[in-house]
């Protein structure tokens, strides 16, 4: 529940100190989505921030959602959210924004940002569209109002009508992909960011596995086209050697939570804008380890594998599982093989270990209890663990509250 900005409100005029990133060589993108095509008039708001945190040593990524509500100090601008200080700045002198972006990002969070990537929410499915679309795992069903043709007149109440997504696995295009990442109507921002980082995995997905960069000149003459960077081809080409390496279960995904990185508020001023009130400190450490975490023994160590199989009968349910416990650092192998039907979840630890074993992190993640859990230590063990999925999963696999609908028995959403 939402709380009246307090009293004691920490003072975020004042700049926090740059993290320290020690001998590490680090490099930290600023990824943007604007809400309109931009224009002199209407610069947008900028509702999609993420931070892409590179290290070249270790060739470890991390990725930092911000919130669009975040209330920060903007560098000669005052006191706003985050996703008002581009179009601020722009309306005040027109090419500041994304400099104004980087210094409030720089001001409040203590990262300097090397360079940015501006998409608008316009062009953003011509960019998923370029690669083919992506697939997406849904673990949490989402209801929302979308236009009926993409091109009718957003004006037009008629044009509009109710659309549900399931979940489960779904391939999505351009319009379907932005359509999902802008959803609030059964959700929350905290969520929306969650989705947001499942889209850009899943486009990082797509192009590594369909070898796209082995022709990375051309795929890079295609993202200029949609794109707006102050990224050269030579600055991309650096990264390349950690694009081609780079294991999805060794890429850290970060989130601003409630009631720990964050409060919920009002501004202390007539117009009330609902805000989240950074608590610094939580802020700062988790931009540490955006930023400079313990990567080289994260690194260094094996990535546990899971063997996964569908028990379930709902179709996809076991890749929406596989992508769950791979933000958490797990590497999941989709069998594919034939699973008794169950309907709880099932998880055989082969590793045998006493201490420092993750099962407790797998447990949390998959909602299973300890009687769901079997140990069989097998030193020759061609997987860490093996997963059985129930039908159950279903119900439990919402990594957010989400307001889902019922379905009637003919599949259609419930309006009751």
């Amino acid at each position: 529940m939402s709380i009246h900005a307090q009293d004691d409100m920490p003072d975020l005029t004042e700049s926090v100190p740059l993290i320290d990133v020690g001998d590490q060589t680090i490099t930290n993108i600023l990824l943007i989505g604007a809400a309109t095509e931009y224009s002199e008039s209407n610069p947008g708001l900028t509702d999609t921030l993420m931070v892409l945190s590179v290290n070249q040593e270790t060739r470890h990524i991390a990725i930092v959602s911000i919130p669009r509500d975040l209330y920060v100090y903007v560098p000669e601008h005052g006191m706003m959210k985050i996703n008002q200080a581009h179009f601020i700045a722009e309306r005040a002198e027109a090419g500041t924004g994304v400099d104004t972006l980087k210094a409030t990002v720089r001001h409040n969070l203590g990262i300097e940002i090397d360079f940015y990537a501006r998409v608008n929410f316009d062009s953003f499915p011509d960019l998923v569209d370029s690669v083919g679309g992506i697939d997406i795992t849904v673990d949490c069903t989402i209801e929302d109002w979308r236009l009926k043709e993409p091109d009718l007149d957003k004006t037009v109440e008629d044009n509009w009508e109710m659309f549900t997504l399931w979940a489960g696995l779904h391939h999505m295009d351009g319009d379907t992909a932005l359509w999902y990442v802008r959803s609030r109507r059964t959700s929350n921002d905290i969520d929306r960011n969650r989705r947001q980082q499942d889209v850009l995995r899943a486009l990082w997905r797509r192009i590594s596995s369909d070898g796209l960069l082995e022709n990375f000149p051309q795929l890079w003459e295609q993202f200029n086209d949609i794109v707006d960077t102050d990224m050269t081809l030579s600055d991309a080409v650096q990264f390349l050697p950690t694009a081609v390496e780079l294991d999805a279960a060794n890429v850290d995904y970060y989130r601003f939570k409630i009631n720990t990185h964050v409060t919920q508020g009002y501004t202390p001023d007539d117009a009330q804008r609902f805000i989240l009130i950074p608590i610094p400190e939580a802020v700062a450490e988790m931009m540490q380890q955006v930023v400079a975490p313990t990567t080289r023994s994260r690194v260094a160590s094996s990535v546990p594998t899971v063997a996964i199989y569908n028990g379930s009968n709902v179709p996809g349910l076991d890749y929406v599982a596989a992508h769950r416990i791979e933000r958490e650092g797990f590497r999941p192998i989709i069998t594919g093989e034939p699973a008794s039907p169950r309907n709880f979840n099932l998880i055989v630890d082969h590793t045998g270990l006493a201490r420092n074993n993750p099962i407790d992190r797998l447990q949390s993640v998959l909602r299973t209890t300890d009687e769901g859990v079997q140990t069989d230590p097998d030193p020759e063990r061609t997987y860490d663990y093996e997963l059985y999925i129930g039908a159950n999963y279903q119900f439990f696999a919402c990594t957010e509250p989400v307001e889902q609908p019922s379905r009637n028995e003919d599949g259609t959403a419930s309006t009751e």
